[in-house]
């Protein structure tokens, strides 16, 4: 029986208008084991991604010729196509070596005559193209009008299939005024002008974000919780910047913020790859997901820097959020053992009688502990989180649930605003500064359990500390914006 419902449920319906579409979906395992299929006119090619999808499903690339209206695709149906030669499409691959580097070229031949088209270099000299400069360790990505849209389809799917492979929350109405305010900020994100700017922003001081907190995520779930197609436009040019012109060779890890793309120093502590992982999967893009990996194995090789108070908590724990995210969707045992190993320094940290993890930033002597926070609760608790749910431990879940009431006891203080830092000692907490409007305390809420947000949503209070945020005037609003759009509990 299980066969027979598996063979006629319809996984996927795909809204056509007569074009080819290409697109990565989480399906059930079991499903996709069945083969797959479409129920009704036109062509279906599919196969495998390199990720898994909790629970029980994976990754597929599903791609559609020769359809109009819905294309329903259903289980019961024919293998995979894995070397690129099937019914919807063919795929061709060449290289040549040119002055400046390598030139990778690669094309879609769908059955309906449709070319889409993909031209990658790889600068192994400096060179000045179309009047812009490019350094060695560069590449410069084009697409083909086409071939940047097929999977925008994406969008039109219901929000359902994502939460059910884990990539949004459960829909509510949590984060509803957030996310209004957030798609009009969006508006007003300009990124950088040229080939070699498209996909990053300025803030402030002229300073390049190099998509600080995670830009790329951000845009990918408001485009998939909003059916936004020029935000999922804007994230794939933000993942094929991080991957072009961010990464540093060396060390495997991006440059973090400064006066150009490739000036600021590379850490552990300020790297992210899950909006790389995902752009790669909904695109269907091997490279993007192969350099999500490549971060991943160098976060896992590079240690935390400081040491006293040059001791940082985003050092530990945003490598410790962005290895797990990797190994949610793939295994691995190194990147797993530095995990582990981050895991267990932070527990180190944990002080039960002021309730924090205590980092040598926060130590102000006299055994006071400035704790931050919009750090604890936006960073390390949702690090943290991650890590239980692969590796579970009670004595660390119970150390969470301290720092989390920690948090929900300042949070209910009773003053007006959200506290991002404050000073404790002894089991005293004193010298609390609490805002209202800022995306530091919005992003402080990420680590708090989903019912203990819906209980402070409830307050009038609560409510107005978390409107209008990020402002639009913001004059660092690409890193703001960043801030508050990459938090899962905005878009529940």
């Amino acid at each position: 029986m299980t066969t027979l419902a598996l063979a006629v449920q319809v996984l996927l319906a795909v809204p056509m208008d007569g074009r080819p579409v290409r697109f990565g979906v989480p399906l059930p395992a079991a499903a996709v084991a069945q083969g797959l299929r479409l129920r009704g006119p036109g062509q279906l090619q599919w196969r495998p991604l390199p990720a898994a999808a909790p629970p029980d499903r994976v990754w597929v690339e599903v791609a559609i010729a020769g359809a109009v209206g819905e294309a329903r695709v259903v289980a019961g149906g024919g293998p995979a196509c894995a070397d690129g030669r099937g019914p919807a499409f063919v795929l061709a691959r060449s290289a040549r070596a040119v002055e400046h580097g390598r030139e990778s070229t690669t094309r879609w031949l769908w059955n309906d005559g449709s070319v889409d088209e993909v031209v990658r270099v790889e600068f192994h000299a400096p060179v000045m193209l179309d009047g812009e400069p490019w350094a060695i360790g560069e590449a410069r990505t084009r697409w083909n009008d086409s071939g940047a849209c097929r999977g925008h389809a994406v969008c039109d799917l219901p929000r359902r299939l994502w939460e059910a492979g884990s990539v949004l929350p459960a829909a509510g109405r949590i984060g509803e005024v957030v996310r209004r305010q957030l798609a009009l900020a969006q508006e007003r994100l300009v990124e950088m002008p040229g080939a070699r700017g498209a996909g990053d922003f300025l803030r402030s001081g002229a300073v390049v974000t190099n998509l600080e907190f995670d830009t790329t995520l951000g845009l990918l779930q408001q485009a998939l919780a909003g059916h936004d197609r020029t935000a999922f436009a804007r994230a794939l040019r933000c993942a094929t910047h991080l991957r072009d012109r961010d990464l540093d060779q060396r060390t495997g890890l991006p440059f973090a913020h400064g006066p150009d793309h490739r000036t600021g120093v590379p850490v552990p502590g300020h790297a992210w790859l899950r909006g790389l992982l995902l752009a790669g999967l909904l695109a269907t893009d091997d490279g993007l997901i192969a350099a999500a990996g490549s971060i991943a194995r160098a976060l896992a090789s590079s240690p935390p820097l400081g040491e006293g108070h040059n001791e940082l908590a985003r050092d530990y724990a945003w490598p410790l959020e962005e290895l797990e995210a990797w190994l949610a969707c793939s295994p691995d045992p190194v990147v797993a053992a530095a995990a582990n190993r981050l895991a267990i320094a932070i527990d180190r940290r944990f002080d039960p009688q002021c309730r924090v993890f205590r980092f040598g930033e926060g130590e102000i002597g006299d055994g006071s502990y400035l704790e931050r926070g919009w750090i604890a609760g936006g960073i390390v608790l949702p690090a943290l989180q991650l890590h239980l749910a692969r590796r579970p431990d009670p004595a660390l879940q119970e150390h969470v649930r301290q720092v989390q009431q920690a948090l929900l006891d300042q949070i209910g203080a009773g003053r007006p605003g959200l506290p991002t830092h404050w000073r404790t000692a002894g089991g005293r907490t004193f010298a609390e500064h609490r805002a209202q409007g800022d995306p530091r305390g919005l992003l402080l809420l990420e680590g708090l359990d989903p019912r203990d947000l819906r209980r402070l949503a409830r307050r009038e209070s609560f409510r107005d500390c978390i409107a209008e945020v990020p402002r639009l005037d913001d004059v660092d609003l690409p890193t703001t914006w960043s801030m508050v759009a990459r938090c899962r509990w905005v878009w529940r």
